[in-house]
């Protein structure tokens, strides 16, 4: 099992109490994959995984890997 940290921002952080928080996940999961089983499978979302945008949603996920998750943004 991994430890996964998330964070999510903007009105995402009202999908869970606190915004986010600790999951554990079976070895071999990908980001896609722990983003869809948390409803947050929206490819507009700019995720960040360790203080990186992700280079890629198939990426497997590591112990204490720490995932933020902005919405989309617009404006002008």
């Amino acid at each position: 099992m991994a430890k996964i940290s998330l964070k999510l921002q903007g009105q995402l952080a009202q999908k869970f109490p606190g915004g986010g928080g600790e999951f554990e996940i079976n070895q071999g999961v990908t980001l896609e994959s722990f983003l869809h089983s948390l409803g947050l499978e929206n490819k507009g979302y700019v995720v960040i995984l360790n203080q990186t945008v992700a280079p890629a949603r198939n990426i497997v996920l590591a112990d204490k890997d720490k995932v933020v998750v902005y919405p989309q943004m617009a404006g002008g």
